[in-house]
């Protein structure tokens, strides 16, 4: 008897069956994209995506090689409506589309894969990781673990704050960094998509580079460099340019008017900065990987902003900030002159709050049992989402700016009220 199309095959899970789409669109866009790929071997991996999505999917549901091919550029790039059975529920990925127009991942898909993987990862290490279709980590070795695996050790605040602060760096410059030699691997050429006439542009708001785009043609031609953090393009990092001649590298005009901080938010301010970002020649660079500058890079800024402003407000008051502490249990404590922990604090940027939510139940609050859960100031619509699944756990939510106003008025006026 033929399997019903209707119905999931078997024992599924899923979310474990859109994670594995997600992924395989990516294998798609790698096959497209890389650089250094022979033909031979774009179509491998081709093949091996379109077997992935076979397999999640079952012998009830087809999907044809063409199907694929169709939706790796254009405008049908990414897009799953007519691909996937009506059994699936798609509704997490909230209608994103899973690559651009130029078959790069967008940032919802890339997120949406990262965070989902993240917290399998650690229900695997609970053993609560479900059941259902499994497939090789795509770019395991970038993952968030493994990096803060290879800087373990006497110098994991030197060597994560390296990561944060310096996504680019000149290619003689590598070894300066100090990083631990398995760290190297994380800088890597500049990426083609981020390249014109053998130039890129460093986003102001986190260094790294954006993204360039051409479209039209003849006089119609026109040029659009944007940062693949949304947050960044929203406030500024998006920028137009006239294609250009021979290897002159473009001039650049912002798209629209870089978005100024109110006097609150202004101090942990970690969108774009006015400044127009001037061409470096990518031959002479290196940048991290996308995984590693997403979820290490990013994801870090707003938490040194925290950091030092801690330090600048706690000052003389005998109370400490401290980052990452006791091997990176929590990301934020501060201690008091005896060292007890009056705050611990662990900082998410997470694009989808369905995974976070998802994790803070499995962990049963925070797995280094931190107490607040800090957001970036951006994702200030998280916070009681979080609330209502960590209040279970005694662990709260609450912004950047939020917890630094918070911290510094509990130390000053009571400390121990913060416990």
């Amino acid at each position: 008897m033929d399997d019903d199309p209707s119905e999931p095959p078997g024992r599924r899970d899923n979310g474990t069956i859109l994670l594995e789409v997600v992924k395989a669109f990516e294998v798609c866009s790698n096959a497209a994209t890389h650089a250094d790929l022979k033909p031979a071997e774009r179509v491998e991996r081709l093949l091996q995506a379109h077997s992935s999505l076979m397999a999640a999917f079952g012998p009830g549901h087809r999907v044809t090689f063409a199907d694929i091919l169709d939706r790796l550029s254009g405008n049908h790039a990414g897009m799953l409506d007519g691909l996937i059975p009506s059994w699936l529920d798609a509704t997490d990925l909230g209608g994103v589309r899973l690559l651009d127009p130029e078959g790069i991942p967008t940032a919802g898909g890339f997120d949406f894969r990262h965070e989902a993987e993240l917290v399998r990862w650690k229900a695997s290490k609970l053993g609560k990781q479900p059941e259902g279709v499994t497939a090789q980590g795509l770019d395991a070795e970038y993952s968030q673990e493994s990096v803060f695996r290879s800087i373990k050790g006497d110098f994991y605040q030197r060597h994560r704050t390296t990561l944060i602060t310096c996504p680019v760096v000149p290619t003689s410059e590598l070894p300066d960094l100090l990083l631990p030699i398995q760290a190297n691997r994380f800088y890597q050429p500049v990426e083609q998509y981020a390249q014109y006439q053998g130039w890129f542009f460093p986003c102001t708001a986190c260094r790294w580079p954006m993204k360039i785009t051409l479209a039209g043609s003849g006089r119609r031609a026109r040029g659009t460099v944007q940062c693949l953090y949304p947050w960044h393009a929203d406030t500024g990092s998006v920028y137009v340019f006239t294609p250009t001649s021979g290897s002159e590298p473009p001039v650049l005009n912002p798209a629209f008017e870089c978005r100024q901080p109110s006097a609150r938010h202004a101090r942990l301010w970690t969108g774009t900065l006015p400044p127009i970002p001037q061409p470096l020649r990518a031959s002479e660079y290196l940048a991290l990987h996308r995984a590693v500058w997403r979820y290490t890079t990013v994801s870090g800024l707003p938490e040194l902003k925290i950091h030092q402003a801690l330090e600048e407000d706690l000052a003389g008051t005998g109370y400490t900030p401290a980052l990452w502490p006791f091997n990176d249990t929590f990301d934020h404590a501060v201690m008091s002159p005896n060292r007890d922990v009056l705050f611990s604090a662990d900082f998410k940027d997470y694009t989808w709050q369905n995974h976070l939510i998802t994790k803070v139940h499995r962990d049963a609050g925070d797995g280094g049992g931190a107490k607040w859960l800090i957001v970036p100031d951006h994702r200030s619509e998280q916070v009681d989402h979080l609330n209502a699944a960590g209040r279970l756990y005694d662990l709260q939510a609450i912004t950047a700016t939020d917890y630094l106003t918070m911290v510094v008025q509990k130390v000053k006026e009571n400390p121990r009220d913060g416990r």
